[in-house]
């Protein structure tokens, strides 16, 4: 990897951040000044095997996160990044910015916006999309992906369930199906993540989590299982 390569890698990273950054203290000043109520949280943690879309990284990675969540104009606003950095220099970012409303009760829709830096299956890329969820049992939610410099479409739905086997301890299980397009040819996959939390006192908890996951339909390997823990907290 010659070293312009890597400065154009640490370039495209910072202003990533910065950009983030920037969203946040803008949304920090609106905050202050409507007096409205700002949320969000940030997470630390290290993954065994990293993957996206039921592709393996084939490798693994120190995983951060930053979001904030905020009304604006009686609109609810997200923005936020994920970065997992690996061992060599192209570390993987991603940013997004999303907006949510409820359209009936226990029926919620949100669309956004979510740009990759160095994704080990897109790229470097933009994506569009909407997501519809239903607050009741199992909690399902169908999202769908649409990447507009090369036409392309994924679809993803998920169910989850939650219990809290103690006032600390939660555990949580997530089952999701996607179909996308990878290398122009459409491939499906499946994932099995099982949460579990220790809050170690309030708005700050442990968590580790086991994800399996197959793909089927192209000769890639999937990160068939990863083993993910850090540490999370919210404000």
């Amino acid at each position: 990897m010659s070293i312009l390569t890597i400065i154009i890698m640490k370039t495209k990273t910072k202003l990533i951040i910065g950009i983030v950054v920037a969203v946040c203290v803008g949304l920090f000043a609106y905050n202050k000044v409507n007096a409205e109520e700002l949320s969000g949280g940030f997470s630390l943690g290290y993954d065994s095997d990293i993957g996206f879309r039921g592709v393996a990284g084939q490798t693994s990675a120190v995983q951060g996160s930053v979001g904030l969540e905020v009304d604006l104009f009686g609109i609810d606003v997200s923005v936020g990044t994920f970065s997992n950095i690996k061992q060599d220099y192209d570390n993987e970012t991603q940013l997004w910015l999303e907006t949510g409303v409820s359209l009936l009760d226990g029926v919620t829709t949100s669309v956004g916006v979510v740009t990759y830096d160095e994704n080990h299956v897109l790229g470097d890329a933009t994506e569009a999309y909407v997501d519809l969820g239903a607050e009741f049992i199992l909690s399902p939610s169908v999202r769908v992906y649409y990447g507009p410099s090369d036409s392309t479409l994924t679809v993803e739905g998920s169910v989850s369930h939650q219990i809290d086997l103690t006032e600390e301890v939660g555990v949580e299980a997530v089952a999701t199906v996607g179909n996308t397009s990878i290398a122009d040819e459409r491939a499906t996959y499946y994932s099995l993540d099982v949460f579990a939390t220790y809050e170690l006192k309030d708005d700050t908890e442990l968590f580790a989590s086991i994800d399996l996951t197959e793909l089927q339909d192209i000769n890639l390997q999937a990160p068939d299982v990863s083993f993910i823990f850090g540490v999370r907290h919210s404000f």
